[in-house]
């Protein structure tokens, strides 16, 4: 290992790559989190753990634990993609239990657009590129905002209708720590600012 690397914890860190959600994002899940930990229960009786600012993201491509070797060239193929893709819009239509009606997560869902899948197929061409196997799961674009080891079948589904601004990917790093996973950022870019197509 060079010596540049040697700030990353292991040879095979756990990574993926999102989209940070800008401020204005943040402060409408603020308010969904409020509202939920008002409601009868506080949206479970096993204290759900809610999920931080740092933590909160949209999934882009999961790469699993990827040879720290590869990260330049990640880092490369990423940038490329940031500089060719515009900026684009999310619609989140509902905070429900994800991606199952007992499930452990509680996300706020986005309906898919051309924009944002093209946006998710050009990272998992990066994948290829790199030798790398997407995930063949087809994709449900969220952001969770809860988690809880019991389940969320007792949370009534909320409709929304919030637009999120798409304009950045971030390469993130999974990192185990006591109070469950942190999302440290390793790197990030602006998408171009062509707007939408």
């Amino acid at each position: 290992m060079e010596s540049g690397e040697k700030d990353t914890p292991t040879d095979t860190p756990r990574l993926f790559v999102g989209v940070r959600p800008d401020a204005r994002a943040q402060r409408f899940f603020d308010g969904l989190q409020a509202h939920c930990r008002s409601l009868p229960g506080a949206a479970g009786r096993h204290h759900p753990r809610w999920t931080g600012h740092a933590n909160r993201h949209l999934t882009l491509a999961f790469l699993g634990d990827t040879p720290a070797s590869l990260l330049p060239a990640l880092e490369e193929q990423l940038q490329q993609l940031a500089a060719s893709t515009p900026r684009c819009s999310g619609r989140i239509v509902a905070l429900a239990p994800f991606p199952q009606r007992r499930s452990r997560l509680l996300a706020a869902e986005l309906l898919t657009n051309p924009a944002l899948d093209r946006l998710h197929e050009g990272c998992r061409q990066v994948m290829r590129t790199l030798g790398m196997k997407p995930e063949s799961a087809t994709y449900r674009p969220h952001f969770t905002l809860a988690r809880n080891r019991r389940g969320f079948a007792g949370f009534e589904p909320i409709a929304l209708d919030f637009c999120v601004q798409l304009d950045n990917i971030v390469l993130y790093e999974s990192l185990l720590a006591p109070g469950g996973s942190q999302y440290q950022p390793l790197w990030e870019a602006q998408l171009c600012d062509r707007g939408e197509e």
